[in-house]
């Protein structure tokens, strides 16, 4: 992805909310170790920079009266009616400092699973990880090609950049390939047949 510029300025301490909504502007903070700077981005490219597929793990520059500033998205307000933005919080990296952000997963390609009738389930759809911000990667993919009826993967199986460490306590499944809702109803019924028996 090319290098994403978000032009922001200064927001002063008494400006309201809502009258810099007015302005087509949103409110934000950049922030890391306790520094905070009160800004005010552009909504129309805000919206553009997201139907582009920015996510937290987007590498951008802040500039801020023509300084730049790597940062990321760490944060947002989404108001759910009207779906504008509302509010954007912004982390402020440190060279060779670990960050903590979200990675989206990318399952690609189709199953012999789900080649076979069985359905995909999808528990999750990103990971929390602590890495260093030379080896963000904009999602992790996995191959599920090779993936049969009943198998899946946990967290733990997802491959992370060198530096990349997952936050996700336990070790949740990440997705697998279920029974059809047929077969299940199946199993079921011969289940429930065979105990019927047994108690007769």
């Amino acid at each position: 992805m090319k290098e994403i510029i978000i032009e922001a300025q200064k927001r002063e301490v008494n400006e309201k909310p809502s009258a810099i909504r007015r302005q087509g502007m949103i409110p934000a903070v950049i922030y890391n170790h306790g520094n905070t700077q009160l800004l005010k981005v552009n909504e129309k490219n805000i919206q553009k920079i997201f139907s582009s597929g920015v996510s937290e793990s987007t590498l951008l520059d802040i500039e801020v009266g023509g300084k730049k500033e790597k940062s990321f998205i760490k944060d947002y307000q989404v108001d759910p009616v009207s779906n504008r933005i509302l509010h954007m919080d912004f982390f402020r990296i440190t060279a060779g400092e670990k960050i903590k952000t979200h990675i989206p997963i990318h399952l690609e390609g189709k199953s012999i699973g789900e080649k076979e009738g069985g359905i995909l389930e999808v528990f999750l759809h990103d990971v929390e990880v602590e890495i260093l911000p030379k080896d963000l990667v904009a999602a992790i993919n996995v191959d599920i090609s090779e993936i049969k009826i009943g198998g899946g993967i946990h967290v733990n199986d997802l491959v992370l950049p060198p530096s990349g460490r997952v936050l996700v306590e336990g070790n949740p499944i990440v997705f697998h390939i279920a029974l059809p809702a047929k077969v299940k109803s199946e199993d079921e019924t011969s289940t429930d047949t065979k105990e019927a028996a047994a108690t007769t």
